[in-house]
């Protein structure tokens, strides 16, 4: 598996480069979660193969942190932390039960299969139907601009009496304000 593989991502790489000017990094493993792990730690133009043996699973994965894990976040790996648990190693070498105890039945068995290596994703190698085009999102906001030809504020532009605004203040003793004549 390890030759093939590594031709295969190979020749991906160079199509990539070729085609797209773009350098990648890949990875093959025996699970989705395992070549996930393994792409993400590798540096560009490279690529990484973990063979389907327990030892070479066992050496990639108990040497990482727990949060590397999938369902492992920053809560549960601090959570995990506390208890003196802090490489995948460490998880490993619990009982799941314990696991279980921590975060739960559901949690504590999944983290301590990922531990493991082991990892339920099916690969399903038909091609996927593309989708239906999305209908477009609303706009989050939405805006106008109208410009005036003249200063709106400014009486002398407008043309309009100058009325005293409701902050100006006006003595009591000042007479009324006169009417136009008709």
């Amino acid at each position: 598996m390890a030759a093939r593989s590594r031709g295969i991502t190979e020749l991906v790489q160079l199509r990539a480069l070729a085609y797209f000017g773009v350098r990648s990094s890949a990875a093959v493993a025996g699970s989705p979660m395992l070549a996930a792990m393994a792409c993400a730690l590798t540096p560009l133009g490279r690529r990484t193969v973990i063979d389907d043996s327990p030892e070479a699973i066992s050496s990639f994965l108990r040497p990482r942190p727990v949060r590397e894990l999938p369902g492992a976040g920053g809560k549960t790996a601090a959570l995990l932390g506390e208890y003196g648990l802090h490489t995948v190693g460490d998880v490993t070498d619990v009982p799941q039960h314990t696991l279980q105890r921590l975060l739960g039945a559901r949690a504590g068995r999944a983290l301590h299969e990922h531990a493991q290596g082991h990892d339920t994703t099916v690969v399903d190698p038909t091609p996927a139907p593309a989708p239906a085009p999305a209908p477009a999102p609303a706009p989050a906001s939405l805006s106008t601009e109208h410009r005036f030809p003249r200063d709106e504020l400014d009486p002398a532009s407008t043309g309009a009496p100058c009325s005293p605004s409701p902050t100006t203040s006006v003595p009591a003793s000042a007479p009324p304000p006169r009417s136009p004549p008709a």
